[in-house]
């Protein structure tokens, strides 16, 4: 470790076509240490401030790492992210600092449009800089220091990670503490692969699956609503009254709907 006193830490679940390598290079000044969890054999580099090869995913290979004596505890944000999730050049370091400036719980980047996207709500809105949101995904959660440590018990419920951001929404529910950082756009690179993908080839091997995961999380967690934006609380790129926002920005969630399921259906 450089013994920096950065606030901010990444810790990237990574595989041989890992982004990591060129998202630290382009980022010279960056704000935030870094952790490559290795979920094959481990390469030799050390582009790094942290290298770990434990765990079956990257939530329980967190907490190996997390549990360890090291200063994890330190950083007053954790970005834990999928090793296919692109960012423009500096903007690792932009969303950490908006997530401290707006002293944001639980957040995540918005997908640009186009992208590899799961669900609607995660994709870009071009009105908000900040958008609450009463969802985000596993894809690349950022954590406060205080979030962290209320939700890291959460990360043990699901082998295969599917339903650990429904369990997230459920607890979270109605205390308007997650958001979308839409100001941050990023692209998802890879599809989910349920067939072909190593992770959960995997997964098929040793007799686990997502679907009855997620069915089981659901079950055990209380409902919180839609996977959608809230209807007020948000930071938007331009100064409006309250009622126009309530307005703007539920209409901007409906064109990018419509948009993203028009090129999945073309698809």
């Amino acid at each position: 470790m450089t013994g920096s006193p950065r606030p901010y830490l990444v810790f990237f679940r990574a595989g041989a076509a890992s982004l990591h390598p060129r998202l630290i290079a382009q980022e010279p000044d960056r704000n935030w240490d870094c952790c490559v969890s290795w979920y094959i054999t481990p390469r030799p580099e050390s582009l790094a401030e942290y290298y770990e090869d434990a765990g079956t995913n990257k939530f329980d290979a967190f907490v190996a790492f997390y549990s360890k004596a090291i200063a994890a505890s330190r950083y007053r944000y954790v970005l834990i992210v999928d090793d296919d999730i692109d960012f423009q050049r500096g903007d690792i370091s932009r969303l950490f600092a908006l997530c401290d400036e707006y002293n944001l719980y639980l957040a995540q980047p918005s997908l640009r449009w186009g992208t590899h996207a799961n669900h609607d709500v995660t994709l870009h809105n071009p009105v908000c800089v900040i958008r609450r949101a009463r969802f985000i995904e596993v894809m690349a959660p950022c954590f406060s220091r205080e979030a962290l440590e209320r939700l890291l018990p959460t990360f043990g419920l699901s082998r295969s990670t599917w339903g650990i951001d429904y369990a997230w929404a459920s607890l979270l529910a109605g205390e308007g503490r997650i958001a979308i950082v839409d100001a941050i756009q990023v692209a998802h690179t890879k599809a989910v692969s349920l067939d072909g993908g190593a992770f959960y080839l995997k997964l098929k091997a040793s007799g686990i699956d997502p679907f009855a995961e997620y069915r089981h999380i659901k079950e055990t967690y209380p409902r919180f609503g839609s996977l959608g934006t809230e209807r007020s609380g948000h930071r938007l790129v331009f100064l409006l009254p309250d009622f126009l926002g309530r307005l703007v920005v539920p209409l901007f969630e409906g064109i990018k709907k419509r948009v993203h399921r028009a090129r999945r259906w073309r698809a």
